[in-house]
């Protein structure tokens, strides 16, 4: 062969690997899981630089249920004690089970909705960005990317609300619903959120690893935002260095796998990682954390009809056109415990008490409102100072507004003037 002809073959090649060609991923969903723990023959510890759940067998599979728990049975079985749970073909009433099965028809219903799309290995420093659905259903059984949006909110009324959750506390505080797409392996970080979470598979599968919070000094845990309630561990979750992360290969887990039509619910706090494979789409319902339960009004909800997710309130929410499709905004009740805690043994918060939680909280954020026009916010009888009193008795809708401006949102602004800022 010619010097020439080996040179042209050569400089095929490297154009080939330098242009944007994309294969489409594996969409198998036939994985083991949980994995098989050996002994190591190799001298190394059990499971170094494997994939978190090589380093130790799973203490238990998470508890499932055939039926649905009412309301009260799930607060006092569950949520009151944050024990996770899974739900066995919970939302196969909904439309969107059958009619969400199909690209085509999210394409043509709501393709001109925007999402969130994020890189397909997770990171927290990642910033996402902003595309319509068509777009991405166009490209991403090819592109390394999957969404991790709001809900839109057109489509809420493809989804259904479980019977667990349709009425009493936890119906009157869900703040937000999430929408997950992706195409191939996805693999999250090991995070822990401020909210209670009931996570709908629609399509494909999805396995989790959960943690118990009380392990959270051995996850090396970085904050997402100071008292915003929610963090993730800096370990690389696909190769754990079992040398830097001794104490990774004594932690017991539990573990579930979701097939389509299944939720699984995971407490406030809780860690957890996930994997999901093949057309993976699901949805999810947060609500705020609360410590106690009133169900005074279930005895007049039929929990038992079909509620669509179009026919309850929520904290947060996007309508096309917004200027912030953001999600993971600070829970309003956790900020409200939050000033609590900031009034110690005072009766009253005053601007400058305010201010230092506010300094600490936003760090060196240039483009952060000045705290005493934040503490306007919270002072609306224009008093210089707000009671204890006033604050376990404030709207949630003056929570909310400050709650938006302490806790940058999880997206892009679009620039545009359909802005819903409050201040």
């Amino acid at each position: 062969m010619s010097v020439l002809i080996q040179a042209a073959i050569v400089f095929a090649v490297l154009s080939l690997s330098a242009s944007d060609i994309h294969f489409p991923k594996d969409m198998r969903t036939d994985v083991q899981f949980p994995p098989i723990v050996k002994r190591s023959d190799s001298g190394l510890p059990d499971g170094h630089l494997r994939p978190l759940g090589y380093q130790k067998k799973p203490e238990a599979r998470v508890k499932e249920y055939q039926e649905l728990l009412a309301p009260r049975e799930f607060w006092e079985q569950h949520v009151q004690h944050r024990v996770p749970l899974v739900y066995r073909q919970a939302v196969v009433k909904a439309p969107a089970f059958t009619k969400w099965q199909t690209d085509d028809y999210i394409r043509e219903k709501y393709g001109d909705l925007d999402v969130l799309i994020e890189k397909k290995v997770e990171s927290r420093d990642a910033q996402p960005q902003q595309m319509p659905l068509k777009e991405f259903l166009d490209s991403y059984e090819y592109e390394d990317w999957y969404v991790m949006s709001l809900l839109p909110d057109p489509m809420r009324e493809e989804m259904m609300v479980p019977r667990s959750i349709l009425c009493g506390t936890f119906r009157q505080h869900i703040l937000e619903s999430n929408l997950w797409i992706s195409a191939g392996g996805t693999s999250s970080v090991l995070h822990y959120d401020a909210d209670h979470n009931l996570h709908c598979l629609l399509s494909g599968r999805k396995d989790f690893i959960l943690i118990h919070p009380k392990y959270a000094d051995q996850l090396d845990l970085e904050e997402k935002r100071k008292f915003s309630g929610s963090g993730y561990s800096t370990m690389n979750m696909d190769m754990i260095n079992i040398f830097t992360n001794p104490h990774i290969a004594k932690i017991p887990w539990t573990w579930a796998t979701l097939r389509p039509g299944d939720c699984i619910f995971i407490p406030s706090g809780y860690f957890q990682q996930v994997r999901s494979y093949g057309r993976s789409m699901a949805g999810t319902i947060m609500w705020s954390p609360l410590p106690e339960f009133d169900d005074s009004d279930c005895a007049t909800t039929d929990i038992d009809k079909y509620t669509p997710l179009s026919q309850v309130n929520m904290m947060w929410t996007y309508k096309k056109g917004d200027k912030v499709l953001a999600m993971r905004h600070m829970d309003p009740e956790v900020l409200r415990a939050g000033l609590l805690t900031l009034l110690k043994d005072r009766d009253r918060l005053r601007p400058e008490h305010f201010e230092y939680f506010y300094e600490d909280l936003m760090g060196d954020k240039a483009d952060a409102p000045r705290a005493r026009e934040i503490f306007g916010l919270l002072d609306q009888k224009k008093k210089g100072f707000v009671s204890m009193e006033e604050i376990k008795d404030m709207d949630v809708s003056v929570l909310k507004n400050v709650a938006r401006h302490l806790d940058s949102p999880h997206g892009p602004v679009k620039d545009h003037d359909h802005s819903h800022d409050e201040l």
